[in-house]
C-alpha cells in the first residue's frame, strides 16, 4: 500500500512548496507593516490638547524614562502590555484607529499625585476613555458635569479628595461603567435618578460622604452587584426591599440610616455573602432563620439595630466566620458553648442572652 504524500513535506511538489513559502513572507510582511503603522501613529489632537492643558494646570511634566510625556504622548508603556495601574502618572492609548494611524486615550492614572484645585471641564474631551482614576488626592470643587461625556468608562475612581457640591446626574449616561468608587470623596446630596440607568455596576465604593436622601429603590435593578459599601453617609432608611434582587452581592455595608425601619428580609436569597455590615440602621425583627446557609459569610455585623429573638445556633457553626458583631440589639435566649472553629472575633454585648454551660466549658 502507497504511504499519502505529506504535501508540505520533503516530497511535497515544488510549487505548493514555493507558494506556501510566499504566503508566509507576505504574513511576515504584513505584521511588520501593522507593527511600523503602530509605532508611526500619532494621538488625537483634540485629546492630545486636552489632556496637556491638564497636565500644565497640575505641574506634571517632563519626559519620563519609560513615557514621553512632553512629546508623543501615545509611545513607550502607553502603548505596549505594561498594566496602568504601574504607570503612575500614566496613560494607556488605542492605535488602532483610522487605518492604525490614530491613537485614542483610553485610560489615565493619577493616583497620589499630590493634585490640588478642580478637575478640568476638559477632562470630558478624552471620549474613548475606558479608566479614569484619580483617586488620593486634594482635588476640590465641584465634579464636572463633562465626565458624563466619557460614555465608553468601565471604570471611574475620584474616592479620597475634597470635592463639594452633588454628584452629577451626567454620569447616568456612563451606562457602560462595572466599577465606581468615590468613598470619602467630598461629595453629598442624593444619589441622581439617572443612575437608574448603570445597571451593569458591579463595585460600588461610596462609604463616608454626605450622601443624603432614601438610598434609591432603583439599585435593586443592579442585577450584577458584587459589592455595594454605603457606610458613613447621611442617608434615611429603610433599606429598599429591592435589595433582595441583588442576588450576586458578596459585600454589603450600609450603616447609620436615619429614620425609616428595616428587617432582615430582603436578605433571604443573597446567600453568596461574604461580608455583611448592616450597622445602626434601625433594623427590626430577627435574623434570617436561614442563616446556616451563609457558608462564605467571613464577616457579620448587625450591631446598634433592634434586633430581637434568638440566635439560630447553624449562626455559629459558619465554616468561615470569623467575625461576628451582635451587639446592643435585644437579642435573648441561651448562647452555645460550643463555636465554630474559625469564628475568633465576637461581639455580643448590651443584650439578654443566657449561657449554655452543659458542657462544662
Amino acid at each position: 500500500m502507497k504511504k499519502p504524500r505529506h504535501l508540505l513535506g520533503s516530497h511535497a511538489p515544488q510549487p505548493l512548496k514555493e507558494s506556501f513559502y510566499f504566503v508566509l513572507i507576505i504574513l511576515f510582511l504584513l505584521e511588520i507593516a501593522g507593527a511600523q503603522t503602530t509605532r508611526n501613529a500619532t494621538v488625537d489632537p483634540s485629546e492630545a490638547r486636552a489632556l496637556n492643558s491638564i497636565f500644565q494646570r497640575w505641574g506634571i511634566s517632563g519626559t519620563d524614562q519609560r513615557w514621553n510625556i512632553s512629546g508623543e504622548l501615545c509611545s513607550g508603556v502607553a502603548i505596549d502590555d505594561t498594566a496602568i495601574r504601574d504607570i503612575n502618572p500614566g496613560i494607556k492609548c488605542d492605535c488602532s484607529f483610522n487605518n492604525r494611524t490614530v491613537c485614542r486615550i483610553t485610560a489615565l492614572n493619577l493616583d497620589q499625585n499630590y493634585l490640588t484645585g478642580p478637575l478640568p471641564a476638559s477632562i470630558g474631551n478624552l471620549t474613548r476613555m475606558q479608566s479614569l482614576s484619580l483617586g488620593i488626592n486634594a482635588l476640590s470643587g465641584e465634579l464636572p458635569r463633562e465626565l458624563g461625556m466619557l460614555i465608553d468608562l468601565r471604570l471611574l475612581a475620584f474616592g479620597t479628595n475634597n470635592f463639594s457640591g452633588p454628584l452629577p446626574s451626567e454620569l447616568g449616561n456612563l451606562t457602560r461603567l462595572t466599577q465606581i468608587y468615590f468613598d470619602s470623596a467630598g461629595v453629598s446630596g442624593p444619589i441622581p435618578p439617572t443612575f437608574s440607568s448603570l445597571t451593569g455596576l458591579e463595585i460600588v465604593w461610596a462609604s463616608d460622604n454626605e450622601l443624603t436622601g432614601q438610598i434609591p429603590d432603583f439599585i435593586g435593578s443592579w442585577s450584577n452587584l458584587l459589592v455595594l459599601r454605603f457606610q458613613g453617609n447621611s442617608f434615611q432608611g429603610p433599606i429598599p426591599p429591592s435589595f433582595s434582587n441583588l442576588t450576586s452581592l458578596n459585600d454589603l455595608r450600609i450603616s447609620d440610616l436615619s429614620n425609616g425601619s428595616s428587617t432582615l428580609d430582603f436578605l433571604r436569597n443573597i446567600t453568596s455573602l461574604g461580608t455583611l455590615v448592616l450597622r445602626n440602621n434601625n433594623i427590626s425583627g430577627s435574623i434570617p432563620s436561614n442563616i446556616g446557609d451563609y457558608q462564605s459569610l467571613i464577616l457579620l455585623d448587625l450591631s446598634f439595630n433592634n434586633l430581637t429573638g434568638r440566635i439560630p445556633d447553624s449562626l455559629f457553626n459558619l465554616s468561615s466566620l470569623t467575625t461576628l458583631f451582635l451587639g446592643n440589639n435585644t437579642l435573648n435566649g441561651t448562647l452555645p458553648a460550643v463555636k465554630g472553629p474559625t469564628l475568633r472575633n465576637i461581639n455580643l454585648v448590651a443584650n439578654r442572652f443566657t449561657i449554655d454551660n452543659s458542657n462544662g466549658r
